[in-house]
């Protein structure tokens, strides 16, 4: 009977922790960082993203995911993006989970919601109105990346924005 109790304990602490991630995103290989954004321009926060001045790693390690037609582990990952205006949230966005390979990634800044989320900040679209001015004050984009179906942590980052 006592056998029989450790092997059930064994089998149900193995499923329990048999679809585990660890990870992180960084931002130019740190957790956080502040930028001054000239005039507001996020179209040139855009450029300076396109242009690798700001690069964002996706780093993570699993176990137990499920496998492709490859053998090669595969874990379903959804971006969400949080922007914050002199520390009140005014906006987030979650993308629809995408399937990852372990390991690191650059992922494009289209990946994420920082241009689009800054861009709403301004004033209304009209003819005469610069798509993407940014209203001054101190910004805080988040960016986290969440698993589908796996256990564990994926630390954020944090972008500090003053305008």
């Amino acid at each position: 009977m006592k056998a029989l109790f450790i092997t059930i304990t064994l089998l149900l602490t193995t499923l329990c922790y048999s679809q585990s991630v660890d990870g992180k995103l960084l931002i130019n290989n740190s957790s956080k960082i502040e930028i001054k954004l000239k005039d507001g321009n996020a179209v040139e926060l855009f450029k300076q993203f396109k242009i690798g001045t700001y690069q964002v790693k996706f780093i993570f390690e699993s176990k137990g995911l499920p496998l492709d037609e490859q053998n090669r582990q595969v874990a379903l990952v959804e971006f969400e993006t949080t922007l914050f205006k002199d520390g009140k949230q005014i906006g987030t966005v979650k993308r629809k989970p995408m399937p990852f390979f372990p390991g690191e990634m650059l992922e494009p800044v289209e990946s994420f919601d920082i241009i689009h989320l800054l861009s709403k900040t301004g004033s209304k679209l009209s003819a005469s109105a610069y798509p993407g001015k940014v209203p001054p004050g101190k910004y805080e984009v988040r960016i986290s990346a969440n698993v589908i179906g796996g256990k564990g942590t994926i630390a954020p980052i944090s972008i500090i924005i003053f305008i």
